[in-house]
């Protein structure tokens, strides 16, 4: 579906774009040829949402790790920024030698997240988010439910990268989120990153929309 649709698109806008370069007079040609074909070329990197939902999985070995990540929203929450940003909630899987370690991919078929509650009661692992129409990837936190960062708050500093249309790079700055956290804090303890229970730093393969 992925492909069919930017297929199409992108399709179009190339037609249009040669067209317009034999139409044009010869002076503007090569000036307008450029632009139309950045146009072109930033249409085609486009990301919504809908590109990253889905099931994905990475595979080294013995090790299995998978996301599942569906389109949200946050709700019973007044702040307008929230009402903005595009949000990916999801869950996470770990397979080992072929024993399933962890398991928090029952996420809900629609996500609705309350902010005044822990979202792993709510069965959201993965919180994924960008404003408006920022096509760089979203920026997310992770609830590691081994690690527990912060007593379970959760540690910021992550990123999915959509490198094509079915390829996605997962990794965390854990120093990055620590640094977020507690920033600022003069009465903080000092905190040393403790790693992820999941495999970091990862390219993983789309295997169900």
């Amino acid at each position: 579906m992925y492909m069919d649709k930017h297929f199409i698109r992108n399709g179009l806008i190339f037609a249009s774009t040669v067209l317009l370069f034999f139409l044009i007079g010869n002076i503007m040609k090569k000036r307008i040829l450029i632009f139309l074909f950045s146009f072109v070329v930033l249409c085609s990197y486009c990301q919504t949402v809908d590109d990253f939902v889905g099931t994905w999985r990475y595979e080294n070995n013995d090790t299995v790790f998978t996301i599942v990540l569906k389109e949200g929203k946050y709700v019973n929450y007044d702040l307008s920024i929230y009402a903005s940003l595009k949000c990916i909630f999801g869950g996470y899987s770990l397979r080992i030698n072929g024993v399933l370690v962890d398991d928090f991919t029952s996420v809900n078929d629609t996500f609705d997240w309350n902010l005044g509650y822990n979202p792993s009661l709510q069965r959201i692992y993965i919180e994924a988010t960008r404003m408006h129409d920022n096509t760089n990837g979203y920026g997310f936190i992770f609830y590691d439910q081994r690690k527990r960062h912060f007593d379970g708050k959760g540690i910021s500093g992550g990123n999915l990268t959509l490198l094509a249309p079915n390829k996605l790079k997962w990794e965390i700055d854990e120093e990055a989120g620590i640094w977020f956290e507690i920033e600022g804090c003069e009465d903080c303890p000092e905190v040393k990153p403790i790693g992820f229970s999941v495999p970091n730093n990862v390219v993983l393969t789309k295997v169900l929309l």
